[in-house]
């Protein structure tokens, strides 16, 4: 094996690829970086923090697109530069987006070996995540390696019949987190709060939101939890950096825009926001990457989700899956502002080693299907 290849396109997916592109590079291996282009702002600064360069950069993103544009455009885009990608001996992708899900299915059409990073986790309900549950069910039945981050993703695989080149290797965002931790310092949250004009002598709370599933009404609940804790806990400060996506930031400035101790601010890029999510006391998200991350930091996690692929932060007692329930969301913060947690727990995503693991697998077992 001489080439592998990356397909990715959003912030958490660069975040999750970048240690594994590293790792090949280290190990001697040519790698071909296709970016889809779906989070270009957001996934810049985590790739030039690492020198990792961009060689095909897919540009897909158009105003107001479906998820049915999405997948056209990155067929058609990907079968545009057939030679280059072909060329590939493997290709990865990671996690559950549409950009993950179509990246895969153009491989497996052109059949070039597909490795899933990140592979087999579940809910078992394709409506919620939506659409992500089924890109990874979808994912799983055309790829060619399984990297499951956990021994809960290991065996939702085995039971659903998929045992060929099956392997448990921790979860690669836990390697970025890592290596990012010994880079950078609390100073990149004091700028934080310091351009935001946020007291920095005050406790604070990290909230982010974005799923799609919590469009609409989910939002207006999860603002309610909030504006009530905002009004019970005068002493901290809520500070949510809004997401982009226009349904998500008129529902949070029409709910929760004047409230003293809730700071709307823009979103961070992933080195701020590590060390933003560093010194929080608590941690409020629907995100599924926080909720792997938040564990390194010993940070309790409200996870603001009906349903979760991550179980196991939950059975560990360090996250308490709430939905967008008000009154759940407000107990949890109660119970997690009293007691903490127990802070010897290790996190059960990943030690820091996945992508040596992912890259070693690959050399040592890959194949060419043609």
């Amino acid at each position: 094996m001489k080439r592998v290849g990356f397909i990715f396109g959003t912030r958490p997916e660069a975040i999750k690829c970048v240690p594994v592109i590293l790792e090949a590079r280290k190990q001697g291996l040519e790698t071909k970086v296709i970016f889809t282009g779906q989070h270009l702002e957001m996934a810049m600064p985590i790739l030039n923090f690492f020198d990792i360069h961009i060689d095909i950069n897919l540009n897909i993103m158009k105003p107001n697109q479906t998820l049915v544009d999405v997948s056209v455009n990155l067929l058609t885009k990907l079968s545009e530069y057939k030679n280059e990608i072909n060329s590939c001996d493997v290709i990865l992708v990671q996690g559950d987006t549409t950009s993950a899900f179509i990246g895969g299915y153009y491989c497996f059409l052109n059949q070039i070996p597909v490795g899933h990073i990140e592979a087999g986790l579940r809910t078992n309900n394709l409506a919620s995540p939506f659409p992500e549950e089924g890109n990874r069910q979808l994912l799983s039945k055309i790829s060619n390696f399984h990297f499951a981050p956990t021994p809960s993703a290991y065996r939702d695989l085995l039971a659903e019949g998929i045992s060929k080149n099956v392997f448990e290797v921790g979860n690669t965002g836990i390697d970025t987190l890592l290596a990012t931790s010994e880079r950078i310092s609390s100073d990149f949250a004091k700028d934080v709060l310091e351009k935001n004009f946020i007291e920095q002598d005050k406790e604070y709370v990290l909230v982010t939101g974005h799923r799609r599933e919590n469009l609409g009404n989910g939002f207006q609940d999860i603002c309610a939890g909030l504006r009530t804790l905002a009004d019970k806990y005068k002493n901290l400060n809520f500070i949510y950096p809004v997401h982009m996506n226009p349904n998500v930031r008129n529902v949070v400035n029409a709910e929760l825009k004047g409230i003293s101790n809730i700071k709307l601010i823009e979103p961070l890029d992933y080195i701020p926001f590590v060390s933003m999510m560093s010194g929080a006391r608590v941690i409020m998200t629907d995100s599924g990457g926080i909720q792997e991350e938040a564990p390194s930091f010993k940070k309790p996690i409200i996870v603001m989700r009906d349903t979760t692929e991550r179980p196991e932060g939950v059975e560990l007692g360090i996250a308490k899956l709430c939905g967008t329930n008000p009154e759940k969301i407000i107990k949890a913060f109660d119970y997690f502002y009293e007691n903490g947690f127990d802070d010897n727990i290790a996190n059960p995503y990943g030690d820091g080693k996945a992508s040596e693991k992912i890259i070693n697998i690959l050399i040592n077992k890959h194949q060419r299907m043609r």
